[in-house]
């Protein structure tokens, strides 16, 4: 594989030459070694190109194509004001520090001198400023970025965000989590434009971060960036960036076989175990295991009439085959989830809660003394009124675990109708849109099948994803379907810890209202992959919810 390397080192070397030939008519001059030179001893010396594969697209020059939207998260392209470190801490990204207000209601950035966007303006605190505010009036797309009151402009390196409540501590992790919303914009290029998210062009791919956009081979999906030497944070040693696009996990298994790819990037949803086999006999790779944080979750529709009963919804929770789901989901790599949903490792976890477990004696139990019997007698039970029943389990559309969810649901419906509960399996959400305009738009699904992400705000973002309101008054409201005001103020004490222990308490006491109220289940707790190559390259930086290729390793990665 380095020889291959080096032979495509060569290559790239010597279209650079004739391209310089073709620029000027007079020879250049350099005190650089020849090809031969470099080429005899890379060791130790930075990155010429490394090619990432992902399932994510790029699709069009914009940060709100798919690729760009994740990568924004660690500041790859477009800064964020804070990303995550190690441990998944917040630390500072863009900004150089960063207080929290003792009471929580605010939060103060402090910036270096000197900061420039791609095309060499510099950035200022009016650029900071236009930014949020294109957060607060129009981007929206965050519970807790929606609490910010207003912006104010310290001096020319410093500026302060006032909450409407206590939620600044969350409110910085969440400006990690929420898409491209939280990038930082220049405001000479962005303060005319009118429909954000149809603009687009090189204008658009102008940031700060630490790598530039360079081109997008659409033939071979294969998209450009170089790394900015004017980064206020150093340069990395990585010299170029290749991400090789593909259609499925399938395929991207594929191109490591093929040893087309030196890593991964698929944000807190690395390799399933059951890709591990295909992979771990490569002596190139490092297969990179880490435990997720999240995972595959059941969620029940709190406005459906049936699964709005909670014998119906404990019921379903027995009924489900734990060992099979997590077998499923990712092999020997995985294993039950607790009946708090949420994964070990996390803030807060609650680890008083039991491991999920089948017990189909009990789900009959629970179904025959609700009142949800057989009185036709053809092994289906009727609702209490004697109608027929009919339970809809909907799996979500998703390119990187679509095929997944789908495996999963099956499983499911196979598990219901085991304890007489005539299920089936919803297959109108072959596409995101389709899924999403059941699940979020309509609300018209009775059991769907889809995932917490992983991420510092794991909690926060699982309880966003199932409660309607996320405040008494109702002003604010997120895309779940459980609007009990116990859930809606539970909800409000995590956006409102104004302090890790806080955080920590409210996750807890979230953790067991799930539990009790059954609202959602783990279907499993797995292992994820992120492979990358050790037989070229050395000082990896490994980070949970991002594998190999994080923000640590653009700056340490090295020839080997």
């Amino acid at each position: 594989m380095k020889r291959a390397k080096r032979i495509l080192g060569m290559l790239l070397c010597l279209t650079m030459l004739l391209s310089l030939v073709a620029c000027v008519s007079d020879p250049v001059q350099t005190d650089e070694p020849s090809e031969t030179e470099q080429q005899s001893d890379v060791s130790g010396t930075d990155v010429e190109l490394l090619n990432v594969g992902s399932i994510y697209q790029f699709d069009v020059e914009s940060p709100y194509c798919e690729l760009l939207k994740y990568l924004s998260y660690d500041g790859f392209m477009y800064s964020n004001l804070v990303r995550y470190g190690a441990d998944n801490e917040v630390v500072p990204c863009l900004c150089e520090r960063f207080e929290i207000a003792e009471d929580g209601t605010s939060v103060t950035f402090y910036f270096q001198e000197g900061i420039k966007w791609h095309d060499g303006q510099p950035l200022t605190m009016e650029d900071i400023e236009f930014s949020l505010n294109l957060w607060l009036d129009v981007l929206k797309p965050s519970v807790a970025l929606r609490y910010m009151e207003s912006v104010e402009v310290l001096d020319d390196t410093s500026i302060r965000v006032n909450m409407q409540s206590s939620c600044a501590y969350v409110f910085l992790r969440h400006m990690i989590m929420s898409s491209s919303g939280c990038v930082i914009y220049p405001k000479h290029i962005w303060e005319n434009v009118e429909d954000l998210k149809s603009f687009t062009g090189r204008e658009a791919m102008i940031g700060c971060g630490p790598y530039v956009y360079d081109s997008y081979d659409d033939e071979a999906k294969i998209a450009y960036f170089n790394r900015y030497e004017d980064y206020h944070e150093g340069v990395p040693t990585i010299k170029r960036i290749a991400f090789h696009l593909y259609e499925s996990p399938e395929s991207l298994v594929m191109a490591f076989k093929n040893g087309e790819i030196d890593c991964m990037f698929q944000y807190a949803a690395g390799l399933s175990g059951n890709y591990v086999p295909a992979i771990q006999e490569l002596d190139y790779l490092n297969v990179g295991e880490e435990v997720n944080l999240g995972g595959p979750i059941l969620e029940f529709n709190f406005q459906d009439a049936l699964m709005s009963d909670l014998d119906m919804r404990n019921a379903v929770y027995y009924a489900l085959d734990y060992e099979l789901l997590a077998a499923t989901d990712g092999g020997e790599y995985c294993v039950p989830g607790t009946k708090g949903v949420i994964s070990p490792g996390n803030i807060g976890y609650a680890d008083d809660l039991p491991t999920n477990q089948q017990n189909t004696e009990e789900a009959n139990r629970i179904l025959d003394e609700a009142g949800y019997v057989d009185i036709t007698g053809d092994g289906l039970r009727e609702n209490k009124d004697g109608s027929a029943m009919r339970i809809m389990v909907t799996p979500a559309s998703s390119a990187s675990k679509g095929v997944l969810y789908q495996r999963l649901a099956q499983v499911v419906v196979q598990n219901l109708q085991d304890v007489g509960l005539d299920a089936y399996l919803d297959e109108d959400v072959s596409n995101s849109d389709a899924w999403q305009a059941r699940w979020r738009g309509n609300k018209d699904f009775q059991i769907a099948i889809t995932s917490c992400s992983q991420g510092v705000a794991i909690i926060d973002t699982v309880n966003q994803g199932l409660v309607e309101k996320a405040g008494s008054d109702g002003a604010l409201t997120w895309n779940g379907t459980n609007n009990n005001p116990e859930y809606v103020e539970l909800f409000s004490r995590i956006i409102d810890s104004k302090n890790p222990e806080e955080y920590a308490d409210a996750a807890y006491d979230s953790q067991h209202y799930l539990a009790d109220q059954m609202v959602a289940i783990s279907l499993g707790v797995e292992s994820m992959f992120y492979p990358y190559n050790i037989e070229d390259f050395t000082d990896w930086s490994f980070r949970s919810g991002n594998g190999a290729f994080s923000y640590d390793t653009w700056f340490t990665l090295k020839n080997k």
